[in-house]
């Protein structure tokens, strides 16, 4: 291996302005790649909808795939309309602004709901089927009580000794104050069929549209063209304070978008910032600056470019990858630039400089990539996409970045050499800042420092054990969202439809599309009789046949009944009743309303693309319970998937926010455990391959249980809860965590191997050494994670603190700890025939 590694050296050193242009090829092909230059591809988006993180396979997203195929726009736009001087313009408005927006096919919108007045005239034109059974009933006793007086009083022997029946005039007059009280109000809710708030001067419609929570570019399309649409009809000339707002769950999922990418960006070059900052504390030398940043820049464009063809676009969990894979892509070519100015300042020419960096550090280096590698490559194994897709791209980024360090970045080297060679003061002696520390801690007290660490595992195992019987997992949903401004666009637009309308309208509830309209009246019925079994799991169960009247079949009978006997008694009453009854009286031969005949703006929700009503019906949440509570949602979308139809092996397909956070934690829990067995197995294995004696195996191995102990005890201790993003930093840690302890461990076994060191000599060049590198290391990738704080969201927050707590208490293990041991098992002068015991 050592030949290899001297003949690529001398490449390095024979020809690097060839490997400078072949890595700058590459990266321009990554960089076409993730903007979407044509030919070479579309693009690399940012998806930030929860289903982003699950398999196309999973059921939440078969469900919302097949219902959104037959019904349409399953996202909703609401638009406010408000005018505070004039809520009749507003109307007039709304009247020309939504039939432009409806001829907008072209912008994927499907339906716009805006009004209620054709189904007021609907339920007034078949008022008599809209009254209540005990109103026709009365009416029916009433007029039948007169018909038979009168035709008593017709006989010249009747003699009248009864009370007189009721005046039927009477009656129909209180049942008509009835209907228009009722009609008053649904036109209180509902002015002129407005969606129009109860106290304030503003209404709203909805847009519903096939745009996916994650199409930036299309949701931007579309408010775009409304507003466009808008301006054209002047709303100065309507009111001069008249206003547009939009929101809903298409602009919260754009907002959320537009959030992440800002966070992105700021993270990605506050993580340079700080990064590059990092290095030159600890080179205090400016060179190694362009050198780091020149040979990172082509592995993480072709990192992306890679993810581009392989998971096409980046979820709420791997959005913020680039900021990661810097911090940790870097920490190879930070051990081979801190061996190879060690190597020149010891006094060693150019290319023995580069033969020593290459021999010296490559093992370490591999192992401690591979080892995070193939723990990201352990995320590969599932199917939850919030964890392959962050596999995919974090370990092609470990990967490249290792090769990168051992091509590219000894070709950058010599060139800035050859331009402009290395001078160091022979005289001085160097020692890392960030070595020095350490090393005096660790070997100053090592008794004090293994003592304390004893304490610190004890401890932090306690914190664990009692977090996991209080169940880790977080369940408090509002904690995984971003941070908004309650008084911004989207919150305002919110608050205001919550107060206009119900779960159905606003797409809040989970809809159930059952396979006939049978099938869906079978349904309600018995999640109605189940509700004992599933206590405050949900609430009103709404359908299409909640618009049509109720009790037909009994009413139809009654209707006939009365229009014969209006008929009849019409002679015998006054011409005012008459015309009451003229205007009252049933059609000849009513029939049965049914779903085909409602109106469209009231049979949207329920009418399919093809026109087939009645199939679907919606669940909503139960009015006592939160829609952010992770426990109930799961006790919802549990009752709406415990339906079956005869003969059918599953639940019928089921659509909405809570199922999809249902699968989402049993993914979790199905795929964690799995990641996390098989990134300690891999690491187990590279642990076995970088060391031959099996005290370094252990040693090493040990480093990193103890570290993920105390992150974990940390993180319990803070009162952090696992969730669907943060509970990646587990699997990932074995990997990241083994880095630190497989270097300092490397460090010290080729100390005795190759230089003959003595135990304590070999144990303090590891630390001041290695140890001051890995620290930097270290320290670039917390950078990382640290950066990802600059999200609103709460959720990538929490990943980011893990990941960063991970970080410190695995360094402070293999920088303290396990230097401390090591001294602990060295005697004092032993000869260096502890030669076998270095890596293979």
């Amino acid at each position: 291996m050592d030949r290899l590694l001297e003949r690529l050296a001398r490449s390095s050193l024979e020809r690097p302005v060839r490997t400078v242009l072949v890595a700058a090829l590459l990266a321009l092909i990554g960089l076409g790649l993730v903007l979407g230059l044509p030919p070479i591809s579309d693009g690399l988006t940012l998806n930030s909808d929860f289903t982003a993180m699950l398999p196309r396979s999973a059921q939440s997203v078969r469900d919302f795939d097949e219902i959104s195929a037959r019904f349409g726009g399953q996202q909703a736009l609401i638009v406010t309309v408000e005018s505070p001087s004039d809520i009749e313009a507003a109307r007039r408005f709304t009247r020309d602004l939504v039939p432009r927006i409806e001829a907008m096919r072209a912008l994927k919108v499907a339906a716009v709901d805006w009004n209620l007045s054709d189904f007021e005239r609907f339920v007034d034109e078949h008022g008599h089927l809209y009254a209540s059974r005990e109103d026709l009933e009365a009416i029916r006793d009433t007029l039948a009580a007169r018909l038979e007086h009168e035709r008593a009083r017709a006989n010249p022997f009747y003699v009248d000794l009864d009370d007189p029946p009721p005046d039927p005039e009477e009656t129909i007059e209180r049942i008509r104050r009835d209907a228009e009280r009722a009609r008053g109000d649904m036109h209180e809710r509902f002015p002129e069929g407005f969606f129009q708030h109860p106290s304030e001067n503003l209404l709203l419609f909805v847009v519903h549209t096939s745009i996916r929570g994650g199409e930036i570019g299309d949701t931007q399309a579309l408010v775009a063209a409304i507003r466009a649409a808008a301006a054209d009809l002047g709303p100065a000339s309507y009111a001069p304070d008249l206003r547009l707002s939009f929101g809903g769950t298409l602009m919260e999922a754009h907002d959320e978008t537009l959030s992440l990418v800002a966070a992105v960006r700021n993270a990605t070059l506050l993580t340079i910032a700080l990064v590059m900052l990092a290095i030159w504390v600890f080179f205090l030398r400016v060179r190694p600056i362009p050198l780091l940043t020149l040979a990172l820049v082509p592995p993480v464009l072709v990192t992306f470019g890679v993810a581009e063809l392989t998971v096409d676009y980046l979820n709420a969990s791997s959005a913020f990858l680039s900021a990661i894979v810097v911090g940790n892509g870097i920490n190879p070519n930070v051990i081979w630039l801190a061996r190879f100015f060690e190597a020149r300042r010891a006094g060693e020419p150019l290319e023995k400089a580069l033969v020593t960096s290459h021999v010296g550090t490559w093992k370490g280096t591999l192992a401690a990539s591979l080892a995070a590698g193939v723990a990201y490559g352990s995320l590969m194994t599932t199917d939850y996409r919030g964890f392959r897709d962050f596999g995919i791209v974090g370990g092609t980024g470990m990967v490249l970045c290792w090769i990168a360090a051992y091509t590219l970045l000894p070709a950058l080297t010599v060139l800035f050499e050859r331009w402009r060679p290395l001078v160091f003061d022979r005289g001085a002696r160097y020692k890392g800042i960030y070595g020095v520390i350490f090393a005096r801690v660790a070997l100053g007290s090592p008794r004090a420092v293994l003592a304390l660490s004893a304490l610190v595992t004890i401890g932090c195992g306690v914190l664990v054990a009692i977090a996991i019987a209080e169940d880790p997992l977080e369940y408090d949903y509002r904690r995984l969202r971003s941070d908004r401004d309650p008084e911004g666009e989207v919150e305002r637009v919110l608050a205001a439809s919550r107060v206009i309308l119900d779960d159905t309208s606003s797409g809040s509830g989970l809809a159930v599309l059952a396979p006939t309209r049978a099938a869906a009246l079978a349904f309600r019925a018995d999640l109605e009789a189940r509700r004992g079994e599933w206590p405050n799991a949900y609430g009103a169960i709404t359908s299409i046949d909640d618009l049509l009247p109720e009790d037909q079949d009994a009413k139809l009978p009654i209707v006939a009944e009365l229009r014969r006997l209006m008929l009849e008694i019409r002679p015998h009453v006054s011409e005012e009743l008459q015309r009451t009854i003229d205007e009252r009286i049933p059609p000849e031969g009513v029939a049965p309303l049914g779903p085909d005949d409602l109106p469209r703006s009231v049979a949207r929700p329920f009418t399919e693309r093809d026109g087939t009503r009645g199939r679907l019906f919606v669940i909503e949440h139960h009015p006592e319970e939160s829609g952010w509570d992770g426990l109930y949602t799961a006790r919802w979308a549990a009752a709406a998937r415990s339906l079956r139809a005869p003969g059918a092996d599953g639940p019928p397909p089921v659509a909405g926010t809570a199922v999809v956070f249902s699968d989402l934690m049993q993914q979790i829990w199905d795929d964690g455990p799995r990641s996390i067995g098989v990134a300690l197995l891999a690491t187990v294995l590279l642990l076995a391959f970088t060391f031959r004696d099996h005290r370094s195996r252990w040693l090493t191995l040990a480093t990193l249980l103890v570290g993920i102990v105390w992150m974990a005890g940390t993180m319990a201790a803070f009162g952090m809860h696992l969730n669907f993003l943060n509970f990646v930093a587990f699997p990932i840690t074995f990997g990241n965590g083994a880095d630190y302890g497989v270097n300092v461990m490397q460090r010290y076994t080729e100390e005795r191997r190759r230089g003959g060191a003595s135990p304590l000599d070999a144990v303090r060049a590891a630390v001041e050494g290695t140890g001051g590198a890995v620290v930097l290391c270290s320290l670039t990738t917390i950078i990382g994670y640290i950066s990802i704080y600059t999200s609103s969201n709460q959720a990538l927050n929490s990943f980011g603190a893990a990941m960063a707590i991970s970080e410190v208490t695995c360094l402070a293990v293999a920088v303290l700890a396990l230097p401390a041991s090591l001294h602990l098992m060295a005697r004092p002068g032993a000869p260096a025939r502890d030669a076998r015991a270095a890596s293979v």
